[in-house]
C-alpha cells in the first residue's frame, strides 16, 4: 500500500507559524492582505515542492500568464490573480520560516529569486 502524502498543513503547525509572525491577522503589507489562508497557500505550495523550494516568479498578470512557481501556485490555491509570492515570502522570511535564495531557471539559464521552506516547518 502506498503512503498517503499529506498536502494540507497540520492545524497546529499553521498556528505556530501564525504565532511566530507576531502580528494579528489579517493585516496589510505592501498593499497585500496577509491572512491565514494566504500563509497556508504559500507554505503548502513550498512543502509540496520536492526540494521545498520554488522560484517566486511574481507577475502582475493573470494566472494563465504566470510561469510555474510560488506565485502561480498561490494564485491557483487562492483562486485570484494577485501577485503575492514576493511579499508573503518576505513576511515569512522575516519570521524565520522560509529562506530567500536563488535558483537556476532551466529555460533561461539565469538565476531567479526563490523561496525555500526551512526544514523545521515541513511535514
Amino acid at each position: 500500500m502506498e503512503a498517503v502524502v499529506q498536502t494540507k498543513i497540520p492545524v497546529e503547525l499553521l498556528g505556530k507559524i501564525v504565532e511566530k509572525l507576531g502580528d494579528s491577522l489579517p493585516y496589510y503589507c505592501r498593499g497585500i492582505r496577509i491572512t491565514d489562508k494566504l500563509i497556508q497557500a504559500a507554505i503548502e505550495s513550498l512543502n509540496e515542492a520536492p526540494s521545498k523550494t520554488l522560484p517566486q516568479n511574481s507577475r502582475n498578470a493573470v494566472k494563465s500568464k504566470t510561469p510555474e512557481g510560488l506565485d502561480f501556485s498561490i494564485k491557483n490555491k487562492m483562486d485570484f490573480d494577485l501577485r503575492t509570492a514576493n511579499i508573503i515570502s518576505d513576511v515569512l522570511a522575516d519570521a524565520g520560516i522560509v529562506k530567500i535564495t536563488h535558483i537556476l531557471n532551466p529555460k533561461s539559464g539565469r538565476k531567479v529569486k526563490a523561496t525555500e521552506l526551512k526544514a523545521e516547518w515541513t511535514w
